[in-house]
């Protein structure tokens, strides 16, 4: 198994530098950062409401979810997270988990330090920057997901979902074709999209039946990319592909 620190530099370094350079110094202080690896088994919480974590989980197996639970036990996900992520970066400012996490399938997890991820940042503004555009990313799915839930149909709602998942999969080098592995229950799903688990069977029968997907075990193959992004509504800007906004040219000098 790869150091995690090495983890760390070509997963979640390369990330940060699709969407924007980072200065060579900025960059070896995210790869010093020291870290930790740790396995948490399926349905596992990683971090659980109330709690006062010490670190930030960087995911570098498998797939989690952040979750919120009601007092009669029903469970909302507001948001999933896959390989290369960083799922709780803003746990380095927030001192008490408004939400769990939890993993999905067997899930190996890097950890680092909030003191060592705050000192980073304020030391190397660039480091900063990048950081702050990857907790704006969540926040712009946040939004979406609400809009997801609050209007659209189911079948247009899970078409946004697979498709999510998708152009994710896709940027992480992890779609091959049009198919990806989606280690996820339907009654996780279900949880996500705000629907029963009998009604997103109903809904994925007929997303196969008019041929928008095909469907085998784990593995989600998308059939008709234009019909699907039509009856979804669905537009990648909300992931904000095209990186941060670059600095004026006066900051570079």
């Amino acid at each position: 198994m790869p150091d995690s620190g090495e983890v760390i530099r070509n997963l979640y370094v390369a990330k940060l530098e699709r969407r924007g350079a980072l200065s060579a110094a900025g960059r070896d202080a995210i790869i010093a950062i020291p870290t930790r690896r740790r396995a948490y088994a399926i349905y596992q919480d990683i971090v659980s409401e109330g709690d006062r974590p010490a670190h930030s989980c960087f995911v570098e197996t498998d797939l989690v979810s952040r979750y919120k639970t009601l007092r009669n036990g029903a469970r909302q996900i507001v948001s999933f997270h896959i390989r290369g992520d960083m799922v709780d970066l803003q746990s380095a400012l927030v001192v008490v988990a408004d939400h769990g996490i939890r993993a999905h399938a067997p899930t190996s997890v890097i950890m680092l330090d909030h003191g060592d991820i705050l000192r980073v940042a304020a030391e190397f503004p660039d480091v900063g920057r990048a950081l702050w555009f990857d907790t704006l990313i969540d926040a712009a799915i946040f939004r979406e997901w609400t809009v997801n839930v609050g209007r659209r149909n189911a079948r247009e709602r899970t078409a946004h979902l697979l498709l999510e998942f998708a152009y994710r999969f896709k940027a992480a080098g992890m779609m091959r074709d049009d198919s990806f592995e989606l280690p996820v229950s339907q009654s996780d799903l279900s949880d996500a999209l705000g629907i029963t688990a009998v009604h997103l069977n109903r809904t994925l029968q007929w997303l196969r039946k008019e041929r928008f997907i095909r469907t085998l075990s784990k593995t989600i193959s998308i059939e008709n990319w234009g019909e699907m992004i039509r009856l979804a509504g669905f537009t990648s800007a909300y992931l904000h592909p095209e990186g941060p906004r670059e600095l004026p040219l006066s900051h570079h000098r």
